[in-house]
């Protein structure tokens, strides 16, 4: 017998989100999470009195009708949840040696200002954004699929969709300072464009065409909202409370053990932690198929990143700084 329909391991953004859901749709949820506050990377630190966020920058995606928006107005979350935008002139300030380019909110906007900046790129330029256009109008055909016919239209996906980020930039563009502009947002997803998929590399781009904006209080009340979320549902969740191991029963997961040895059992399980931590430490790779296995085993880190968290008690705009 089950203690639940489902247990999530970690609260992530991830987690939180496949929780809620699960627990809206009826289901016994349990979120067990090893951190004493839940969040993941959009979990909030106290130093010295002051609140910091580690993963939250900024977040796209928020204006009406779009994706986030719609995510977070269908879970019943943005009535505990509300945004302050970011400076829609430039939200992002992109310095190349002695060049600088604000990254103004709106495609239109945007291409302008590229347009006006590199005109000897007008026609890469446009190029660059039907790729991304075409690319995302096929990955959504490739999630209705309904006939393998279907597979066939996606002619720019098959195309981009397995080469770099960095092939798409030298097939649209020679100015290398253009193609830095453009990579400039690389630190959302942690690699250099030659590393990473066009599909994530041109994401980045489209998640943030509308614009950035900031949780008003701090990203702490990103998890705040969706916790409440799901304790209104009925949902439950576990601090300090980490995961030792899944257990498998002929070949499924049927539960967890906990650090201090106590286990529970669901339905179903997901992992909101990274592959090797689900894969390699919670499973084990010995436990895997071969052909995951094999799978698991070319996974590599990416590269990691300092920040540093500083309180100034000054007056930033009379110092010529933005929300930008």
């Amino acid at each position: 017998m089950s203690d639940y329909d489902t247990i999530v391991i970690g609260s992530g953004a991830g987690g939180l989100t496949t929780a809620v859901s699960l627990a809206q749709a009826g289901q016994k949820v349990l979120v067990c999470e090893q951190h004493e506050v839940p969040g993941g990377w959009t979990h909030s630190f106290t130093l010295e009195g002051y609140r910091f966020s580690p993963g939250v920058h900024y977040i796209g995606s928020l204006g009406q009708g779009e994706q986030l928006r719609s995510i977070y107005e269908g879970l019943g979350v943005s009535q505990d949840l509300s945004f302050c935008e970011l400076n829609p002139d430039g939200f992002d300030h992109v310095i190349v040696g002695n060049e600088r380019f604000d990254i103004p909110k709106g495609r239109d906007n945007f291409i302008h200002r590229l347009k006006d900046r590199f005109p000897r790129e007008v026609n890469g330029i446009d190029r660059y954004f039907a790729i991304m256009d075409d690319l995302f109008a096929d990955l959504r055909t490739l999630s209705r699929l309904q006939n393998p016919l279907q597979l066939a239209q996606a002619r720019t996906f098959w195309r981009w969709g397995w080469r770099t980020g960095q092939a798409v930039l030298d097939y649209c563009f020679t100015d290398p300072l253009l193609k830095a502009i453009l990579s400039a947002q690389s630190g959302d997803h942690g690699m250099p464009p030659s590393q990473v998929s066009a599909p994530m590399h041109l994401g980045i781009t489209e998640h943030y065409l509308n614009g950035g904006y900031y949780p008003l209080g701090g990203a702490f009340a990103i998890p705040r909202a969706f916790v409440r979320a799901l304790k209104r549902a009925g949902g439950e969740i576990r601090l300090s409370t980490p995961v030792q191991r899944i257990l498998l029963e002929n070949g499924r997961a049927v539960g967890v053990e906990l650090a201090g040895g106590e286990t529970l059992r669901a339905r179903h399980i997901v992992s909101n932690a990274d592959p090797e931590m689900t894969f390699g430490k919670l499973i084990g790779r010995e436990r895997l198929p071969w052909q995951l296995r094999r799978k698991v085993n070319k996974v590599r880190y990416s590269g990691s990143a300092l920040s540093l968290f500083f309180a100034v008690d000054m007056d930033l705009q009379a110092a010529g700084l933005d929300s930008g």
